[in-house]
């Protein structure tokens, strides 16, 4: 057992815009998700005398015509052995930008699920999702 405990809370603000992109040097327009989100994760029981630290990370899923899989981080942390194992955040914006590499976001169904590796002092470093997700279908019209 990974002692993990994670608890989603609702998704409390999700807005899609049609942005520029900048990123490729296109002219091209992307969709990008604003999402606020609550989440408690408590790891009291996966710390023990193997485990120097817990990465977390929260991803956003989805498909699209385009491609079967998309899958982004829309956050992360690292706790370390003696840090606080609880992880309490509320109205939360995602760390990283949500981005899509199209016009696919509006309207699209994306499961949220937390992942984590348990980084030990030795031994085997496992990449671990976890069993609860929230599943949100994103606006289907743009926000400005």
């Amino acid at each position: 057992s990974s002692g993990i405990n994670a608890e989603y809370g609702k998704i409390n603000k999700v807005q899609v815009r049609h942005q520029p992109d900048h990123m490729s040097g296109k002219r091209d327009y992307l969709d990008l998700a604003l999402v606020n989100y609550n989440l408690a994760v408590d790891m009291t029981d996966s710390f023990h005398w193997n485990v120097k630290m817990i990465f977390l990370y929260l991803v956003a899923e989805y498909t699209n015509e385009d491609n079967a899989v998309n899958q982004v981080v829309l956050w992360d942390k690292i706790v370390m052995r003696g840090d606080n194992p609880l992880v309490d955040v509320k109205n939360m914006r995602t760390k990283y930008s949500f981005f899509d590499d199209g016009s696919h976001l509006r309207d699209e169904n994306v499961t949220i699920s937390l992942h984590w590796n348990v980084v030990p002092n030795a031994g085997l470093l496992p990449n671990i999702r976890g069993a609860k997700h929230l599943s949100e279908i994103l606006p289907s019209t743009y926000s400005y």
